[in-house]
């Protein structure tokens, strides 16, 4: 028997076990879906621990239906940003991600701290993000909670919380599937069956797609274009209803991305470069190996850049309502997830630096438990969570003799290469609790608190670099041997290879909310943390004998924060308008900012910083065909305490955070006689000037996105026809600080104008 087939025999196991002790009476079938009131869409959601309107939680929170999601045209929660101004993810390679909500967010995407902003699928946490930007795929619906989230989720989320929730098997035998043709070669073909295996007994569903591209970045040099794409994803679902009140769900998710990534641009170098190296409002790049200094025989091949991942996902989720006020949860879960990725980081005709190969592996085991009681007047959950993860980075990196540039090779001018092998081990466990009473009927108050320990263990494996700098006779320029690890009196220490450390917190939340003419106002006071990590790269300090010094590879401290924040959501107009709205203040200590100052590369607190703005969203239904969605976002965002290097950065704004931006939908559906129904939904969105790194500022763009379709009477047939960035803007998204040091930005640009035709068939 394989490894998972163990793994998901044992949690099925478990899972019986549990099952077999508890007994009740009645059995009951939970789920969740879209109301309509009049003619208002009122999306239910479950961030809160049981079904809500999302117009009742009293947390800025935006949520996304399937019907809107289908819309939108999302692929990834990524895409969904356009309709959620604070919140920006910055893709990348698609391999190490990184999300920021309200302007907070991490740089470092490494194995040895944490994500800012925590990503659940189905209620399990993906602690890689490259794990978790997965395809939105037989999605019930995705949860954003901006701020921090602590009292309801398994792990700790000090940013905010992006929740995905996937469809539930039915008791109805459906299905759909789909295939769309875009731009670029884009071929996509998906298919959902929803089958009842044993009336009200036994349900199973499962999805499937896969999506092959050609490309749009195109490469002059190699003729090998960038984004292309060959992804396969696939799942299943199983619900059972054990016995009466006991339901039982299981899920497996398969991916695997063979991917090649996007190329690095060039907008900044310290050498002569090809006049279109410089142009990042096209479609081609300039990216190749040429030896700087014109020595053919240092001339390397062209380094395509890799995006490789393969995920595999077992969940197993069982609820019994004890009473009818009372319920348990269990929910079991395990991941394994691998990406490799490869891409030259100065994006010109030159090798200068590159990451020739790099894999990343995390397998992490997750253990839930949560009970939860609801009354006229009171609602309660209390959970406890265990959390463990082994994770490795298998980093290979290639760099031109540095020396050259200031005249003293230390390679006799050849280029050379260096392999750094670092392991992690987090163990974390967390008492959450959170308590809503209703004061009077219109007023209730919430209160909660989460005791977190957290324990990191991190090892540096690497050994003598075979074709690192001559000059260092196998020592690392980059990624240092355990020789090189000292003590405070440079004294050879190799037990320092490994690290360990731990912290605990307690965070409260409390809430005052009061319902008033169809209008909830509320009042909170949350408190936030994020557990403290380790340098993924403790680098030799070449002004110190290229030795690892005590401070170089010690711990970084926790982040905490703390948000208050004034808030209101209403429904005016007869209900024809839903109108909300937020104020918030964030006080963030401690940040963890990852930093490259010369070869150093290291993961530091930054200090002190704020973020504060106003926040809207809206939706009016001027008629039975005819709607307006509105949001819009007001940031002001600082460090307080921040040095960089020699440089102070207090008073800059933090990244990814423009001070306005925005988006605006028309959403226009009707019948036509004796053919079907009609729709069409058209974005505008806007985002403002911000920065990208601490010195590279993108100008404000804009982007049009729209969609169109029609359905046939009967419901069966849909052809839809849509266009992303209309317009063609162009913009960068994200840039590579690894060679910033040497006069050398990277940058990674938008994608172009794409069109689409899908046609869908349902039964």
């Amino acid at each position: 028997m394989g490894k998972h087939n163990k793994i998901t025999t044992a949690m099925a196991c478990a899972g019986l076990l549990v099952c077999t002790t508890t007994f009740a009476e009645t059995k009951t079938k939970t789920k969740t879906k879209t109301k309509t009131k009049d003619n208002v869409e009122i999306i239910s959601v479950t961030v809160q621990k049981r079904t809500q309107s999302i117009q009742d939680v009293p947390i800025s929170i935006s949520a996304f239906g399937y019907e809107a999601i289908e819309k939108l045209g999302a692929r990834s929660f990524a895409d969904l940003t356009v309709a959620i101004p604070s919140v920006s993810v910055q893709t990348g390679s698609g391999a190490f991600p990184a999300t920021y909500i309200r302007g907070i967010g991490t740089n470092d995407s490494s194995i040895g701290s944490d994500p800012s902003i925590g990503v659940y699928i189905d209620g399990v946490y993906a602690s890689r993000l490259g794990g978790a930007l997965t395809e939105l795929l037989d999605i019930q619906r995705v949860e954003v909670l901006k701020g921090p989230q602590g009292t309801l989720f398994g792990r700790n989320s000090i940013g905010g919380a992006i929740s995905i929730v996937t469809k539930k098997p039915t008791d109805e035998l459906e299905g759909k599937v789909n295939l769309e043709y875009g731009s670029f070669n884009t071929i996509k073909t998906s298919g959902v069956l929803n089958v009842p295996l044993i009336d009200d007994t036994l349900l199973a569903r499962g999805y499937v797609s896969k999506t092959t591209s050609d490309g749009w970045q195109e490469n002059i040099l190699s003729g090998e274009n960038g984004y292309q794409q060959d992804r396969v994803n696939a799942g299943v679902k199983l619900t059972w209803y054990l016995i009466d009140d006991v339901e039982v769900n299981f899920t497996s998710n398969w991916s695997d991305y063979d991917d090649t990534a996007g190329y690095i641009e060039n907008f900044s170098s310290i050498f002569p470069v090809s006049p279109e190296t410089q142009i990042l409002d096209d479609k081609t790049v300039v990216s190749g190996g040429f030896d700087p200094f014109g020595t053919p025989l240092n001339n390397q091949a062209v380094n395509v850049p890799k995006f490789e991942r393969e995920l595999q996902e077992y969940i197993l989720d069982i609820s019994w309502n004890i009473t009818d006020k009372m319920s348990f949860t269990s929910l079991s879960s395990y991941r394994d997830y691998s990406t490799a990725s490869s891409g030259a980081y100065d994006g010109t005709e030159y090798f200068i630096g590159e990451n020739s190969y790099s894999e990343e592996s995390s397998e992490s085991f997750g253990q839930e438990f949560r009970l939860s009681s609801e009354s006229d007047r009171l609602f309660w959950v209390l959970g406890v969570n265990a959390f463990k993860e082994e994770a490795a980075l298998d980093f290979t990196m290639k760099f031109l003799d540095i020396g050259m540039l200031q005249g003293a090779p230390i390679n006799f001018g050849a280029p050379f290469t260096e392999h750094s092998l670092t392991v992690a081990e987090t163990d974390s466990f967390a008492i959450f609790g959170d308590a809503n009473y209703k004061l009077t009927e219109q007023m209730s108050v919430t209160v909660g608190a989460r005791f977190s320990k957290d324990e990191k263990t991190m090892a540096y494996n690497n050994g003598l670099h075979a074709e690192g700098a001559a000059m260092l006779g196998g020592f690392g320029l980059i990624a240092p041997t355990p020789y090189q690890f000292v003590d405070n009196l440079g004294q050879v220490d190799l037990s320092a290879t490994s690290q360990k450390d731990s912290w605990t917190d307690i965070s409260p939340r409390v809430v005052l909310d009061y319902k008033y003419n169809n209008t909830l106002w509320y009042a909170s006071v949350t408190q936030g943390y994020k557990s403290g990590g380790y340098n993924s790269y403790p680098s030799p300090d070449p002004t110190k004998y290229f030795l690892v010094f005590p401070e170089a590879r010690a711990s970084v401290e926790p982040e905490t924060v703390t948000n208050y924040e004034l808030g209101f959501k209403s429904e005016l107009l007869n209900s024809d308008l839903q109108l909300n709205g937020s104020f918030y203040y964030m006080d963030y200590k401690n940040l963890q900012i990852f930093q490259v100052v010369g070869t150093l590369t290291q993961l530091a607190n930054a200090g002190e910083a704020k973020s504060s703005g106003l926040e809207l969203d809206g939706r009016y239904f001027i008629n039975q065909e005819f709607s307006l969605l509105l949001n819009a976002t007001w940031m002001d965002t600082e460090y307080k305490e921040y040095k960089y290097g020699e440089i102070d950065y207090a008073g800059t704004p933090l990244l990814f955070s423009p001070e306005l931006s925005g988006s605006i939908s028309f959403d226009y559906q009707t019948s036509i006689e004796n053919i079907g129904e009609f729709s069409g939904f058209l974005t505008y969105s806007y985002r403002g000037d911000h920065l990208l790194n601490n010195t590279y500022e993108q100008s404000a763009y804009s982007i049009v996105n729209a969609k169109i379709s029609l359905m046939s009477d009967d419901e069966t047939w849909q052809l839809s026809l849509f266009g992303n960035n209309l317009m063609d803007k162009a913009f960068l998204t994200s840039t590579s600080s690894s060679l910033t040091s040497f006069g050398i930005i990277g940058a990674i640009r938008n994608q172009p104008r794409t069109y689409g035709l899908s046609l869908a068939y349902s039964f």
